[in-house]
């Protein structure tokens, strides 16, 4: 019987371009293919096979990483932004500090309070003055 995979969400339906490849992943193998074929054939001669092959796993892998590297739906490009960002732009330590809800007013709070207080010492002298005076 003949299946056709369809994709769950169509997002992420990729049409493929050659070799079973989309167009970035075969820019970015042709790239790679560029760079470290030259490096091997002119860099033997002078650093040896064994230190032009750690060089060109070192070149090629960040080049083919920009074709076929994807997390969380982020192309590698946009993962390293973001992963400049989180490191050096903004603050490691995240402390969580809680207000309450009348903390722009407790300083007018605080007056009425002290206010009342005042009030009350008040009235509690003058009627205490009226009961002494009201017994002698």
């Amino acid at each position: 019987m003949i299946e056709i995979k369809i994709p769950k969400e169509i997002t992420d339906y990729k049409e493929k371009f050659l070799f079973g490849l989309t167009v970035r992943q075969f820019v970015s193998a042709v790239a790679a293919l560029a760079v470290c074929v030259p490096l091997f054939i002119f860099g033997k001669d002078f650093i040896g096979e064994d230190v032009v092959g750690w060089l060109i796993m070192l070149i090629a892998a960040p080049i083919f990483a920009f074709g076929f590297f994807k997390y969380d739906g982020m192309h590698f490009e946009k993962f390293l932004v973001l992963l400049y960002r989180q490191k050096w732009q903004e603050p490691q330590k995240r402390t969580y500090e809680e207000l309450p809800v009348f903390w722009d007013c407790r300083e007018e709070i605080i007056k009425d309070k002290i206010a009342h207080q005042l009030a009350e010492i008040k009235y509690s002298k003058k009627l205490a003055k009226r009961k002494d005076g009201v017994k002698h």
